[in-house]
């Protein structure tokens, strides 16, 4: 049947696949037109943003903290006017069962339409659209644990790393502690939500409580998360690359679950699945978020031993506060200075603002919060 409808010139999409997330958004995450898919609020498209669809490289993961804050609230917002209506397709290009001719002709019926090309390499189709390999699965599963009440977010690190320079883990990270109760005791976070959402919370205001899932676990853990373009590199043999990144990681300790995700469009799910358990026995027990033409397969990962988590949690606290700092002009961190007692005196600009950053493990998340609040308001 796939080759078929592959004769037909009709090359498959992921529409399926962004109706699945949007169920679990209870369908306020996405619209639909025909194949094409539109974010429909401000917070779902900084996570495009984070990946890299469609905005100004300004407004990039890496540059967030880069961005004057007037610069960025201006940049944000004209962005987001500009691409108020903007439609993404997502299709799939695979050589071997897709002419390039077939997927050329079927985006170009497409107008006002960002047109991203899912492929195993980038070598192919380059020039005219948007190549993924890794980056729409990691779209995907910030969405999907976001939903699922997660903080999300790239890792810090590289955790499983054979040695330097070498690859490991460095896709996706999702975790939680009280603090998101904390979030959502303020307005500013619904069921979870992606980092950079929260260096933006002065431009983007606060959520209805009416709308707020407030059941949260006092609890903190944290999952890992390995995006390959193919099913082939996912469960591939080599140390490099899937699932044996994912298992070499877990010796850190920190992640309580681990999952692999990878685009298998066009294949038998069983047989997918057959396959990864011939490589990954039931003791490893790695999860699974797939992306098939039918929707998301997810299958829960086994827990893995995560008694660093603590020391993980902290860092991710640590590097949240300096996103919440984002929403401050100049003369609101000197006041902060001036609260916090900070000894300032023959010292210079850079030595107050290196202590200001220095310290900011001993500065309250709440402390934060009631400040953005009050601008809010």
């Amino acid at each position: 049947m796939y080759e078929e409808k592959n004769v037909a010139g009709t090359p498959l999409t992921f529409r399926r696949v962004f109706e699945s997330l949007n169920r679990l958004g209870n369908h306020s995450l996405f619209g639909f037109d025909g194949e094409r898919i539109i974010p429909l609020e401000s917070r779902t498209r900084l996570v495009f943003i984070d990946v890299g669809f469609g905005f100004s490289d300004k407004l990039s993961s890496s540059k967030l903290l880069q961005v004057p804050l007037k610069e960025l609230a201006d940049a944000i917002g004209d962005n987001f006017r500009q691409h108020l209506s903007e439609a993404f397709l997502f299709t799939y290009y695979d050589p071997s069962i897709t002419s390039k001719k077939a997927v050329i002709d079927f985006t170009s019926q497409f107008e006002n339409t960002a047109v991203c090309i899912q492929q195993k390499t980038r070598e192919e189709l380059r020039r005219k659209y948007w190549v993924s390999t890794e980056e729409l699965g990691e779209l995907i599963c910030m969405l999907y644990f976001r939903e699922k009440g997660y903080i999300v977010q790239r890792p810090l690190h590289t955790y499983g790393r054979e040695g330097d320079g070498q690859p490991g883990v460095d896709d996706v990270i999702a975790w939680k502690s009280p603090v998101l109760r904390e979030l959502k005791e303020f307005g500013f976070v619904n069921t979870g939500c992606h980092i950079s959402e929260l260096a933006c919370l002065r431009w983007l205001g606060k959520i209805s409580s009416s709308s707020i899932d407030f059941d949260v676990a006092d609890t903190a853990e944290a999952l890992l998360i390995e995006v390959e373009p193919s099913l082939e590199r996912a469960i591939s043999t080599s140390s490099s690359t899937g699932i044996s990144q994912l298992l070499r990681a877990s010796k850190a300790h920190i992640a309580k679950n681990l999952f692999i995700s990878f685009p298998c469009v066009g294949e038998n799910l069983d047989e997918v699945l057959t396959q990864i358990r011939s490589i990954a026995t039931d003791e490893a027990g790695v999860g699974k978020v797939l992306l098939h033409d039918s929707g998301i397969y997810f299958e829960h990962s086994n827990a893995f031993p995560d008694d660093n988590v603590s020391l993980l949690i902290q860092e991710y606290e640590n590097n949240l506060k300096r996103m919440l700092l984002k929403n401050f002009y100049f003369d609101e961190i000197v006041r902060m200075i001036e609260e916090l007692n900070l000894d300032t005196k023959s010292k210079g600009f850079d030595e107050v603002w290196i202590d200001f950053c220095g310290n900011v493990a001993e500065i309250p998340i709440n402390y934060l919060l009631q400040r953005i609040s009050r601008l809010i308001e």
